[in-house]
């Protein structure tokens, strides 16, 4: 299947990237609106040290946000770099579970996992220096159908909206890792 053989997806239902909440009818979905805004608030209290909470007044959630922690420190909230890698993760397992049912490539649940790096940014301070998504994929799989689970992933990295913004500011790379 060559990718302009791809079905396009508009009449399944709208990605979960795109904002709208998933839905079980198909005849109803729609491609989201260009120019489509999304929102998020956050409050803080304290320092550097305090704590915070976002607000997704559209999903209805509430996300507990601290600052940096030590590697060792347990969370009781997620950090900035956190909250980054989830969205990556997200988005990109969102876009993966759609090429895969494209392609008709049967993995039902598809999994990830993201390892991001932070290090010194030469300008000060620090900066996130890359990602790692690892495409966690069932061995049997991978030996029965390793080139169209790899064309997944490549369209996946293509229109993964997340992954795109992510790639601007620092490398972003899909390795499979058989399970």
């Amino acid at each position: 299947m060559t990718e302009s053989e791809i079905p396009s997806g508009k009449n399944t239902r709208m990605s979960q990237a795109d904002g709208a909440a998933p839905t079980a009818s198909t005849a109803t979905a729609k491609e989201p609106e260009p120019g489509q805004i999304f929102y998020a608030a956050a409050n803080w209290k304290g320092d550097g040290a305090g704590a915070g909470v976002i607000r997704l007044p559209a999903a209805g959630l509430t996300i507990p946000i601290a600052g940096s922690r030590k590697p060792d420190e347990p969370a009781a909230s997620a950090n900035p770099e956190e909250l980054l890698l989830a969205a990556v993760a997200a988005c990109f397992v969102n876009t993966w579970a759609i090429f895969l049912k494209k392609l008709q490539v049967a993995y039902p649940e598809p999994a990830i996992r993201l390892d991001g790096s932070l290090g010194k940014d030469p300008a000060g301070g620090y900066r996130m220096t890359g990602a790692v998504i690892h495409a966690l994929v069932p061995a049997s799989l991978l030996e029965k159908d390793r080139a169209r689970v790899e064309k997944t992933l490549q369209l996946s990295e293509k229109y993964c909206i997340i992954t795109k913004v992510a790639r601007a500011a620092m490398p972003v790379r899909v390795e499979i890792e058989a399970v």
